[in-house]
């Protein structure tokens, strides 16, 4: 109330907070902020939580529906793959009993034409009757019967010289016994002359022995290669290996092919005889008659040596001696027979086979054993040189 009576309502009058409340009150108000922004973290956080768990949800849902549509395509493949199967082996079925109904009826066709008699009218005699069938049989063995002639004749006329050489030792009762008999130490009167006649064998032996009484040690001034029971004495000749260190194996061919025409061939790269490895010789069975060479039919006859016969190797003014161990026939394409074994002492004779062709190759591996013992020669080994016989009373002119 002021001094002219009015009444006057101001402001209540706050009273004043008791001290301890009014320190307490700024530690409640913290407390309380921290209480409310921690439940609104716990908020948050369960909020993305449900929102991974509904986008798991959306994913497995779609998971499933991929599932599903796959799982209906594969069945409606293999449905349709099944349905295509039965039907395909249906349709299969069907057209093979049409098919044996046209290839019955073409076989009744066929049967009844070549059943059809014909009436054949001969010169001054009377008309025979024949089948279509018979006369065609019968056309069938003339023209392959002349066909089949005609090719043999050719055959034969382009390698008489290779069946001549194949059929002389039966023409020649003499030859064709020592062929037989194929033991050097019984050597008929009739190879020891050939061998005497040999202008490149030296004349030195007894006049009755065996085949080693007619080799001498001392080798001729050319290399020689002896097949006592092929009656063989033929030139043995290396090529040039200058085509080989190239690597031109063409040129190898024609070294090979040229060499052929003066005797059998040493094949380039391979072993000397006494070394360790594969002393590989090729000669011709058969060739062209109007070919260059007296040598073209030489191994004509290889296909009669059997294993446990030997053949002679004069290499160098040296004697090697060879016993065959293994005798087979290979594809001209196989050229594992030119391996190289450290190991041992071998040779290998090689040459075509059917003769008259080159559709494979005969070969003919051997072991090199002691001229004069036999036992066989390991790598490095001397052979004696032990001299059987007489020596001769003079060189030889």
């Amino acid at each position: 109330m002021d001094e002219s009576g009015h009444i006057h309502i101001g402001p209540r009058e706050q009273k004043a907070e008791p001290e301890h409340i009014s320190r307490i009150q700024p530690t409640l108000k913290k407390n309380t902020a921290w209480e409310v922004t921690d439940a609104d973290e716990l908020v948050q956080e369960t909020r993305k939580t449900e929102v991974v768990q509904d986008r798991c949800e959306q994913v497995v849902s779609v998971l499933k529906v991929v599932r599903g549509k796959l799982m209906g395509t594969t069945k409606n493949i293999v449905s349709e793959g099944k349905s295509q199967y039965i039907h395909s082996y249906k349709g299969f079925t069907f057209h093979i009993s049409d098919i044996k109904k046209i290839f019955s009826g073409g076989l009744d066709g066929i049967w009844g034409f070549l059943a059809q008699p014909v009436w054949v009218v001969q010169k001054n005699k009377s008309a025979k009757e024949y089948s279509r069938g018979s006369l065609f049989a019968l056309d069938v063995v003339r023209f392959g019967g002349t066909f089949a002639s005609i090719f043999v004749v050719l055959f034969v006329s382009l390698n008489y010289q290779s069946f001549f050489q194949i059929i002389s030792p039966y023409l020649d009762p003499v030859e064709r016994v020592s062929s037989l008999n194929g033991n050097v130490s019984e050597v008929d009167n009739a190879l020891k002359e050939k061998l005497l006649k040999s202008p490149m064998l030296a004349v030195a032996g007894r006049e009755e022995g065996d085949m080693l009484s007619y080799l001498p040690t001392v080798g001729p001034p050319e290399n020689r290669v002896i097949v006592p029971r092929l009656g063989l004495n033929i030139p043995l000749v290396t090529p040039s290996y200058s085509s080989l260190l190239k690597e031109d194996w063409e040129g190898v061919e024609s070294d090979i092919q040229d060499a052929l025409k003066h005797g059998v061939v040493h094949y380039p790269g391979t072993a000397r005889p006494g070394q360790a490895g594969n002393f590989f010789v090729t000669g011709h069975s058969s060739y062209y008659p109007w070919a260059d060479g007296q040598f073209k039919t030489v191994f004509a006859r290889l296909h009669e040596l059997n294993v446990g016969d030997e053949y002679w190797i004069y290499y160098g003014g040296d004697k090697h001696r060879y016993i065959i161990q293994g005798k087979k026939e290979v594809k001209p394409s196989n050229v594992d027979v030119l391996d190289q074994p450290s190991n041992r002492r071998m040779a290998t004779l090689m040459t075509c086979t059917p003769v008259g062709t080159t559709l494979r190759r005969l070969i003919l591996t051997a072991q090199e054993v002691d001229p004069t013992t036999g036992i066989a020669l390991q790598v490095g080994e001397r052979e004696s040189r032990t001299v059987t016989g007489p020596a001769p009373a003079a060189l030889p002119i």
